[in-house]
């Protein structure tokens, strides 16, 4: 991407507006009716490219729900990320206020798509439970998954992920030659598909100029038979 082309994503990005309360929960309940597939771990049942299909899913109910905005592909997973983010710190926060003692006011109620969050995630969930290397630690598992299929909608599913364990990043680098592999055949054919349409092409041709051919060499001798300077004799078989 270019400079100029950088700096018209620029602008479209600073365009669209902020995200509704609408979209949010859209966005949470269509995950939530995927969340089996975008939760699970890769595997030969789910792969990168299922789970990408599920996000592409998603986004297009989210735009067709919203026609004043289309939002892409990357949007809608870094959305997801945030929101994911927020409704475990609000649950956090409300989580220690709801145990402290001594009286006071109550935690304020939790919002609607921390609700939700909290649905999708599992109110059982360490995450949620507040343990060490929980909240506070690193990333899930799922989001920086999703982060990683973030990158491949701008490089067209490229699996650049960085494996935690030696067989994931076997596994993952074989998955993407094999995505490369595919992508060269297509060109050879495109490229096999193009060869064939010239030659045909220039069958054609051959064909025309041999036909005009014919038809000059056919009127060459009926003017020179009307003439009386060649005669034309049919010989039987």
């Amino acid at each position: 991407m270019n400079t100029t082309e950088k700096e018209m994503d620029k602008e479209n990005k600073k365009r669209k507006p902020n995200w509704t309360e609408e979209e949010k929960c859209i966005l949470l309940d269509e995950y939530g009716k995927r969340k089996a597939i975008l939760k699970s771990k890769l595997n030969p049942n789910v792969t990168a490219t299922k789970k990408y299909k599920q996000w592409e899913e998603i986004t297009d109910t989210i735009n067709a729900r919203n026609l004043g905005v289309k939002r892409t592909v990357q949007e809608i997973i870094k959305k997801y990320e945030n929101i994911s983010v927020m409704a475990k710190k609000e649950l956090s926060v409300h989580k220690r206020e709801s145990n402290k003692t001594g009286g006071g006011p109550p935690p304020p109620e939790l919002s609607d798509s921390t609700k939700m969050v909290q649905d999708i995630i599992g109110a059982d969930s360490p995450v949620l439970a507040g343990i060490t290397g929980g909240l506070e630690s690193e990333a899930e598992p799922e989001e920086q998954h999703n982060t990683e299929l973030s990158q491949q909608s701008q490089t067209q599913l490229q699996h650049r992920q960085s494996a935690s364990t030696p067989n994931q990043a076997a596994a993952k680098k074989t998955l993407a030659t094999r995505e490369e592999v595919l992508e060269l055949q297509k060109e050879v054919l495109q490229l096999q598909k193009n060869k064939l349409q010239l030659e045909i092409e220039k069958i054609k041709k051959e064909k025309e100029n041999q036909d005009l051919y014919n038809f000059i060499l056919n009127n060459k001798l009926l003017q020179l038979q009307s003439e009386g300077k060649v005669t034309i004799t049919s010989v039987d078989k």
